[in-house]
């Protein structure tokens, strides 16, 4: 029987019964010791109707929200597997850090290699910004659902990567990114020559202080930030991992 007839239905026979005891009361040929018998034993079946129906309403509301949870949980499951595998391939920025190094080994020798260095400078100004569409965690939390994750630590960890830790690695993408964009435009596009090919030669200002600077520390910085992608790719298929033990029980 669906729920909401059974609702009804029971809501019915308690007002049926709340009716019997307003006739009851109001019945002046009954003697008070009848009428009060009379009116107890309807009045327990009215508690006892209502506290049947609560228990009905809660249950029900209970295995709505354990549904709510599963399905959150696979999907959420989901979605860190799949993120993590994005995180994890990071075989763009290696490339781009393989350049840096490439050119700081050509630098610190003095043997520099004029064709590799300028074909390949784009590589200096491009980007690879870590995104992530966090729109089931922020739906449920923003619903106040986030209530429903029983194992209390799963939803701290669930929270604290969603929350902090995803987060703060992509503001040090963005931070990093940005600050390297002005630093190429101020120090080395603003003054690098430019051949009929669009091509940047950086060769022709290799030995500016500032081009160094830029090519040492950014690279260095290029290599962190693959570190921290492999890190947090990994904390995510722990936390996937543990909400599959989760949903196991």
């Amino acid at each position: 029987m669906p729920n909401d007839l059974k609702k009804a239905m029971s809501e019915e026979k308690i007002i049926k019964h709340a009716e019997k005891a307003v006739h009851i009361a109001e019945d002046r040929d009954k003697a008070w010791p009848r009428k009060l018998k009379e009116l107890a034993e309807e009045i327990a079946i009215i508690v006892f109707a209502v506290s049947i129906t609560l228990a009905l309403h809660n249950w029900n509301d209970s295995r709505n929200e354990r549904k709510m949870e599963k399905e959150f949980l696979e999907g959420i499951k989901d979605d860190l597997n799949h993120d993590a595998n994005e995180v994890a391939d990071v075989s763009a920025v290696e490339k781009t850090a393989s350049y840096y190094d490439k050119a700081w080994q050509q630098m610190a020798s003095g043997k520099i290699d004029a064709a590799y260095i300028d074909t390949n400078s784009f590589q200096l100004a491009n980007t690879n910004f870590l995104t992530f569409d966090n729109s089931r965690f922020e739906g449920f939390k923003s619903s106040g659902y986030l209530r429903l994750i029983e194992n209390k630590v799963l939803a701290k960890h669930l929270t604290y990567l969603y929350t902090n830790d995803i987060p703060f690695e992509v503001s040090a993408d963005e931070m990093f990114y940005n600050e390297r964009r002005q630093g190429y435009n101020t120090y080395i596009g603003a003054k690098a020559p430019i051949n009929t090919n669009g091509v940047v030669q950086v060769s022709k200002i290799i030995n500016d202080p500032a081009v160094r600077y830029h090519i040492m520390w950014y690279g260095g910085y290029l290599h962190e930030r693959i570190n921290h992608k492999k890190r947090l790719a990994a904390r995510m298929r722990k936390m996937a991992a543990e909400i599959e033990q989760e949903l196991k029980k």
